[in-house]
């Protein structure tokens, strides 16, 4: 609910010296990270460094501080949206990783199917159904507990959003802004959704890429947006406009001679 980095260090921490410099790396795997996913177009499969990894690039053994930076997503975590948006529509599922597809059906100008893809399951997350509750609570807490991270984006909102914002250093100046979530609603009408937004070089994950999540799924739901970004005076118009020159601003100009 907070995104308290050394919260999460001392876990990093607490698995190394327990002698288990692979839990956080294997577990990230598991989740479908530093792999393809399937999909039908060229991707990265990204990265997960491992102890394996840091002997081979570096000639290093894996040390503390790698598994505390890791334990937050840093280090030379390497993973694409599409990889983010996979295990967290896994979290909103009960815990099935699927393939995602482009496509869902091919149909003629009448409407007639030829031919329906199937969903394709290629695994599940590495937890039990008490820690995946949890996960999912805590998830639920960042957008609906005052003290929650995104808390101020989705004030009165009227779906029900579970999700996680992210603000991962990039090496420049402005970090990339994340957020991460899904929407449970269990519509007949409309399929609950899992989205991605990742903003680079930004800012916080809370004031750039929550909002644009939000602005999705209102059109997904309503079909329009509801609610300006932080950053507009209304929908489609920013805070700070730039002004048009009045006639007193404009040069003048000598009248020419016939």
């Amino acid at each position: 609910m907070r995104s308290c980095n050394p919260y999460f260090w001392h876990i990093g921490l607490a698995v190394f010296d327990q002698a288990h410099p692979t839990a956080i790396p294997d577990m990230a795997k598991a989740f479908g990270l530093g792999a393809l996913t399937g999909i039908e177009i060229d991707e990265s499969a990204g990265l997960v460094p491992d102890p394996d990894w840091k002997q081979q690039s570096a000639g290093t053994d894996w040390a503390r501080e790698d598994s505390m930076q890791l334990a937050i997503g840093q280090s030379a975590l390497n993973v694409t949206a599409l990889q983010v948006a996979r295990f967290i529509a896994a979290l909103g599922n009960g815990g099935t990783l699927y393939q995602p597809q482009l496509v869902e059906r091919i149909q003629n100008g009448e409407g007639v199917v030829s031919h329906q893809f199937e969903p394709i399951a290629q695994g599940d997350l590495p937890l039990s159904a008490e820690t995946l509750a949890a996960v999912r609570e805590a998830m639920g807490m960042v957008v609906s507990s005052p003290r929650g991270t995104a808390y101020r984006r989705f004030l009165n909102f009227p779906i029900t959003v579970y999700g996680k914002t992210g603000t991962a250093e990039s090496g420049a100046a402005d970090p990339h802004a994340w957020f991460a979530g899904y929407t449970d609603e269990a519509r007949e009408d409309k399929p609950d959704i899992a989205l991605v937004v990742l903003a680079e070089n930004q800012g916080g994950g809370s004031d750039w890429a929550a909002p644009i999540f939000r602005r999705v799924v209102e059109a997904y739901f309503f079909g329009q947006p509801f609610m300006p970004y932080p950053w507009e005076s209304q929908i489609g118009v920013p805070k700070t406009a730039t002004p048009t020159p009045g006639p007193e601003e404009l040069q003048a100009t000598e009248t020419p001679s016939p």
